[in-house]
């Protein structure tokens, strides 16, 4: 099977999320300085960039037999292994606490292994999403809390492999709102301004996402 000759454009997309995630690992080992890790978080952010467009493209132009594999793989690696390394190696964290980095990866692994096997449900996920996991990590980085970190490594990892239903964001206003939201933190970073206030609008975001089972349960309660 030639493998480039079955790739469609939606798979550019997943390998360029791949690429961002790598080149987030690239950066922080360069350094633990602020700006290396500032760097890093933008990337983060830039492979979430490209995991929407690619899910985009593939429902209106459809995927390639790579797709959801490809996609699984490279979520694994940008939001998953990367965020990990990044708040491991930003706060010197003794070995004894690579444990929480290694349970994040671990369960993030099993999210998306989960996600694969089963039926797809045009609605809900069953679980938290790795890019949001993701998103949330990077921001509390750049706080500077170590201590928020780590606990947020574990949090999220009890997440992502929860059976909690997550909805799936398809309102293209919220799409654009959220995107907005993203590019006004790489703004607040790449100009070294408000960092803090960066780290704290990511984590916002989520925060708001992982409030939704509760919305969703309060509506079924109320039918």
């Amino acid at each position: 099977m030639n493998v480039f000759g079955i790739m469609r454009l939606p798979d550019a997309f997943t390998l360029l999320n791949v690429i961002f995630g790598f080149c987030a690992i690239l950066k922080t080992a360069q350094g633990t300085d602020q700006g290396s890790l500032q760097i890093a978080v933008i990337f983060i952010i830039l492979a979430l960039a490209a995991d929407g467009l690619d899910g985009q493209l593939a429902r209106r132009f459809g995927s390639s037999p790579l797709g959801a594999n490809l996609d699984s793989l490279a979520d694994l690696v940008s939001f998953g292994i990367a965020p990990a390394f990044m708040a491991l190696h930003a706060f010197h964290f003794p070995t004894v606490a690579w444990m929480a980095g290694i349970f994040y990866v671990v369960c993030g692994t099993l999210r998306l292994a989960r996600f694969n096997i089963t039926s797809k449900n045009d609605q809900f996920f069953e679980g938290l999403p790795i890019p949001a996991a993701g998103i949330a990590l990077s921001g509390s980085i750049l706080l500077g809390r170590p201590t928020l970190s780590l606990l947020m490594m574990v949090l999220l990892a009890l997440l992502m492999v929860s059976s909690i239903s997550y909805v799936k964001v398809r309102d293209p206003k919220a799409i654009v709102m959220g995107g907005l939201v993203f590019l006004a933190a790489c703004v607040l970073i790449w100009q070294q301004n408000d960092i803090v206030y960066a780290g704290i609008l990511l984590i916002a975001v989520i925060v708001i996402y992982l409030m939704s089972p509760v919305v969703i349960s309060r509506l079924q309660k109320g039918k």
